[in-house]
């Protein structure tokens, strides 16, 4: 029976075992978060078929510089004779109610008004714009990424300093209790304590609920689905980070090399080779072919070889053409328009993004050095009250201070990161 026993015992730490093996997070860093968000992310797969789909349109443009081969045939019965000749008005000959007829030939185009060359360079500029564009996903991708990455940071950050401040009002509490036992303070001071210990109990059920939200939007935001369980190894450092001076760099000088401005100036050189294109509908078109034919219509199998050359010149199309070329003109002028306007505002932007980067330093700054003040503010208060000369609800005041110190320095550390990474991408450094 004993051994028995021993057995079941056995078995079930086993299985505890192998239960909290499955419930442990599996951390990751920043870095392996962004690259598994690269890999994974629905975003960048579609941003990386919309390229493939762009580099097969410039492929199928070039082929328009290749001759156009073709290859056809015919059979026909008529009811009656195509042609008919009298014969000394005595009769009526009639020939050819039947035949059939084969032929391949290639086209070669010479001059099509630009609509080629202009085409394969307007297929060239849009799948450039489609790089630009996956990059562009990537560097959002990435940002959404950092964005949780360092919510979920801040929450726990919060977390360990709701805790610590459960666990000192845990042993204030006993205080509290062994004197009004002694009947040298009154119930009143246990039940303040009891009353802010809840309040903070009460703010970890939130938190928890916010962390394991965090964690899951992680984890679907890297492609490891949202029943994995994710974790990372980030803290807040008590130590506020230096002052980001070297980070800045003038706007005018980082507007090239965003990826907004690059897809302004694609934007131009396309609207500028659409006008192009558009006017080439209206000019000749010459083409050079040459061909084999085989036709058998007289009872006798013919073939011949021949050459060819076609010119079209749209006369009647420029009366409309005129207005259409007028329309892509208009098109160029707001896309020029377009490029200026933005330019500026994306200058502003980049001013913007680093206002936020100082702003959060700045304020990370007064929180640090109000956590100084409140942690020597609750420490003198922690004496006061040991030696009878301040009151429950100051400690209890100076406690909260302090903790929304904390907070205060948590939540600054967490926008003055991501307001590192906004200014980085809005001047393409991401």
């Amino acid at each position: 029976m004993k051994t028995l026993s021993y057995i079941i015992a056995a078995l079930a730490l086993g299985v505890c075992a192998q239960a909290g093996a499955q419930s442990t997070d599996t951390v990751f860093s920043l870095s392996r978060c962004k690259e598994l968000a690269l890999e994974n992310n629905a975003a960048v797969k579609t941003s990386q078929r919309d390229l493939e789909a762009a580099a097969e349109t410039r492929k199928e443009a070039f082929t328009k510089y290749f001759p156009e081969i073709s290859a056809g045939g015919s059979w026909f019965k008529t009811n009656t004779d195509i042609l008919k000749y009298d014969v000394l008005d005595l009769f009526t000959l009639g020939i050819i109610d039947r035949g059939k007829g084969a032929g391949v030939w290639a086209m070669q185009p010479v001059f099509m008004g630009g609509r080629i060359v202009n085409g394969n360079k307007l297929a060239k500029v849009g799948e450039e714009a489609a790089r630009i564009r996956r990059q562009q996903t990537n560097d959002e991708v990435i940002l959404a990424t950092e964005a949780l990455y360092w919510q979920l940071t801040t929450l726990k950050a919060t977390r360990s300093t709701v805790s610590s401040a459960i666990a000192m009002l845990d042993s204030l509490s006993n205080q509290v209790q062994v004197a009004v036992d002694a009947g040298v303070a009154m119930p009143n001071d246990a039940l303040k304590v009891d009353i802010q210990r809840n309040k903070y109990r009460s703010d970890m059920v939130d938190l928890d609920n916010g962390i394991k939200l965090m964690k899951m939007l992680l984890a679907q935001q890297i492609g490891m689905g949202t029943d994995n369980l994710v974790d990372i190894n980030e803290e807040v450092p008590a130590e506020m980070p230096a002052y980001p001076n070297s980070m800045f760099i003038d706007s005018s000088t980082a507007l090239p090399d965003t990826y907004d401005y690059q897809l302004l100036q694609k934007n131009v050189e396309a609207k500028v080779l659409e006008k192009k294109m558009e006017v080439g509908n209206y000019l000749p078109s010459v083409a050079v072919g040459a061909g084999w034919f085989y036709h058998d219509m007289f009872e006798q199998n013919q073939n011949f070889g021949g050459v060819m050359v076609t010119v079209s010149v749209p006369i009647s199309g420029w009366w409309g053409g005129s207005h259409a070329i007028k329309r892509k003109s208009l098109a160029l002028e707001n896309a020029r328009t377009e490029l200026s306007d933005l330019s500026q505002k994306l200058e502003i932007e980049m001013t913007d993004k680093w206002d936020n980067v100082t702003a959060a330093h700045r304020k990370m700054s007064i929180a640090a050095e109000a956590i100084r003040q409140g942690a020597e503010n609750l420490r003198l208060n922690q004496a006061y009250y040991e030696a009878g000369m301040s009151t429950i609800t100051d400690l209890l005041d100076a406690q909260t201070l302090y903790r929304q110190a904390q907070s205060d320095y948590i939540s600054a550390y967490g926008v003055f990161r991501m307001s590192q990474s906004q200014y980085l991408d809005a001047t393409g450094r991401l």
